[in-house]
């Protein structure tokens, strides 16, 4: 109808749908999620909403997303990863990563690097978990820009998302599956109905 919107008028509240938070954070900050992820987002927002009785800017809702899906370090760090040696098919890679403040080296075989990464976390946490979604995008449409990379694991049936986002794709990568990763070490035998 020609109307413009001002972008403060947009507000959030436990009546927006997944659609609306995705195309708040797509249109004014630049990252478009997975449809999967944009649904898990809009319940972890929706419960926010309805815990604090209020209407969230959409300032308010990138916040949320940043703090709670894009590049966490909590009980799992990564430290650092170098390349040992490649026939081509496989790589090898000694990963560092820190667990609950434990330092551990782990050298890993696999199909790159992301894959090592994956392998020795696996080890370190002793979790078993499956790499179900990988999405990644520019946020600008610029050679400089930075990489947004979201990443579903799957575990006994349920999703857990983690986004990282970096100049560098695979540092946004790793970030995204730690992020992942600490997401369902918090989560995990929850009750929380917002997490897959």
């Amino acid at each position: 109808v020609g109307r413009v919107y001002e972008a403060d008028v947009i507000r959030i509240n436990s009546q927006s749908g997944k659609g609306g938070i995705g195309y708040v954070l797509e249109t004014q900050f630049k990252l478009i999620l997975p449809p999967k992820l944009r649904e898990v987002f809009g319940y972890h927002v929706k419960g926010i909403s309805d815990r604090a009785h209020k209407e969230l800017l959409p300032a308010e809702v990138y916040d949320i997303f940043m703090r709670d899906f894009v590049n966490r370090q909590d009980r799992l760090v990564f430290i650092g990863a170098k390349q040992q040696s490649s026939d081509g098919e496989t790589v090898r890679v000694s990963v560092e990563l820190s667990l609950d403040n434990e330092r551990y080296a782990v050298t890993a075989e696999g199909a790159g690097r992301l894959d090592c990464i994956s392998i020795a976390i696996k080890e370190v946490t002793g979790k078993q978990y499956d790499l179900e979604h990988y999405v990644q995008h520019a946020i600008e449409g610029k050679s400089s820009s930075k990489a947004a990379t979201y990443i579903g694991i799957e575990k006994d049936g349920v999703t857990y998302w983690g986004a990282g986002i970096h100049a560098d794709i695979v540092v946004s990568s790793i970030r995204a599956l730690v992020t992942a990763v600490n997401r369902m070490l918090e989560l995990e035998g929850s009750q929380d109905l917002y997490r897959n």
